[in-house]
């Protein structure tokens, strides 16, 4: 006989696990749910997948691994993430010779990076070839954590941003291209997020460490046309309101 009670104990015995909205965009997601598991989106303070109360998860493919070491970016993201779970991990997605190739001390820079954040921080690293690796990693996790420890899943760490200022350093940021201290840059130049975006090529390219390429990158994203999104499946999706009204 159905019952509310029976529902909530059949979601808690359910494998799941929540997922920033900034993943919409991947194919890992998809992938989690077409192997059986609920996916969460909420915005999360830190991290891009939480595994268990334990446990949570950054993914970055190889490009954005490598623009994340160069910027700084990197270090910052793990010592939230250690802060927040004590047994946090980054995914490497891609072909490691491109770190290799790229970064300016090669094999070194990309050693370095990972052996400092390791011993200093706690947090491990992980490399899978594409998004399907990613994600039967992710679900190994998650069976884990939930299926042989029965953790469940909380949501952990300071909100990426609290003041004006902050909001706006988090808003540049995010720009392609543009890590934490090229932000601060910009707006100390610019005074404002409206002023960075209205400036020619040649007026951003004055800040120091930003190419006239990179600058005219810039300016083509702030340009380019929204071509729209498809609205993501409902199946195997469960509202994270929802779940916590059963929760107990």
């Amino acid at each position: 006989m159905f019952s509310l009670k029976n529902f909530g104990e059949y979601l808690l015995s359910v494998l799941r696990i929540l997922v920033d909205e900034r993943e919409r965009g991947s194919k890992v997601p998809s992938y989690l749910s077409e192997m059986g598991l609920y996916v969460l989106y909420r915005q999360l303070p830190v991290g891009d997948y939480i595994i268990s109360s334990d446990c949570a998860v950054e993914r970055k493919n190889i490009k954005d691994f490598v623009n994340s070491v160069v910027e700084g970016r990197i270090f910052d993201q793990a010592r939230r993430l250690s802060q927040s779970y004590y047994k946090s991990a980054i995914i490497v997605e891609g072909d490691v010779d491109y770190a290799y190739t790229t970064l300016k001390a090669g094999a070194k820079a990309f050693h370095g990076t990972i052996s400092t954040i390791w011993l200093n921080l706690g947090v491990s690293f992980f490399f899978t070839k594409d998004e399907y690796d990613t994600a039967e990693l992710l679900f190994s996790m998650v069976k884990h954590e939930q299926g042989e420890f029965k953790k469940s899943i909380i949501v952990k760490g300071k909100s990426r941003a609290s003041s004006l200022s902050e909001k706006q350093l988090l808003v540049v940021s995010s720009f392609p291209g543009i890590g934490h201290k090229l932000a601060i840059r910009l707006l100390n130049t610019f005074g404002s997020i409206k002023n960075i975006v209205l400036a020619s090529a040649v007026e951003l390219s004055t800040v120091k460490g930003l190419s006239r390429s990179k600058a005219e990158k810039l300016v083509d994203f702030f340009n380019a046309k929204f071509e729209g999104l498809r609205e993501p499946s409902k199946q195997n999706t469960l509202s994270l309101d929802k779940w916590k009204d059963f929760k107990g």
